[in-house]
């Protein structure tokens, strides 16, 4: 009887911890390189990320000083996130769907962004303190160069909306945040462009 009342004790302080813990965050993609320091943030949790590791809907990747991290998400997204980066999951489809989008936001950091031309044309926004940048295309970069918040399309299209102004960037082009909205597409220097991609590790 004893050993019955133990029994159904223990189930029921599991279950109590379980429910407290709550349901675990939906895997959404997994990190792939780390160089450096990288972890992954969630309210009230916090663990380092090495390659093989696996990344929820809801978390906060965050990158050190002097660090990388690459890391691929569902629906054939890759991300490089350069140094002292911040970049919140906040919705990654598991697989594409009408009216189902991924939206990442970034709060710090140098980001790239690419997915594979024949991947399915899911919506996919990134919001940024000085911009909301919708991606209509492949492959680009956005971040702090040259002290300005700016955004280098290197294939296909990107959409970037700020201070009421919205310009669309192509191929070879990039725009950068000046007084709160953005400047005319100028196509980058190769010079700026090699800048730009090596903070995420990239090489030119």
């Amino acid at each position: 009887m004893t050993q019955t009342l133990l029994g159904r004790r223990g189930l029921s302080a599991a279950a109590l911890l379980l429910g407290a813990a709550g349901p675990a965050p939906r895997r959404i993609g997994e990190a792939v390189e780390v160089t450096g320091t990288a972890r992954a943030e969630r309210p009230g949790a916090t663990r380092p990320l090495a390659p093989a590791a696996p990344l929820g809907e809801g978390d906060t990747l965050v990158t050190g000083a002097d660090s990388r991290l690459l890391a691929r998400l569902a629906g054939d997204i890759e991300l490089r996130l350069g140094a002292l980066a911040r970049l919140l999951l906040d919705s990654v489809p598991a697989t594409p769907r009408d009216g189902a989008g991924t939206v990442l936001r970034r709060a710090a950091g140098a980001l790239w962004f690419s997915r594979p031309e024949t991947a399915p044309r899911a919506p996919v926004a990134i919001v940024s303190p000085a911009a909301l940048i919708g991606v209509r295309g492949t492959a680009f970069w956005a971040g702090e160069i040259d002290g300005r918040f700016s955004v280098l399309v290197e294939r296909g299209e990107a959409a970037v909306s700020a201070g009421g102004r919205l310009v669309t960037l192509g191929p070879g082009f990039g725009t950068d945040i000046e007084g709160g909205v953005p400047e005319d597409p100028q196509r980058w220097a190769p010079a700026r462009i090699a800048r730009a991609l090596a903070m995420v590790g990239l090489p030119r």
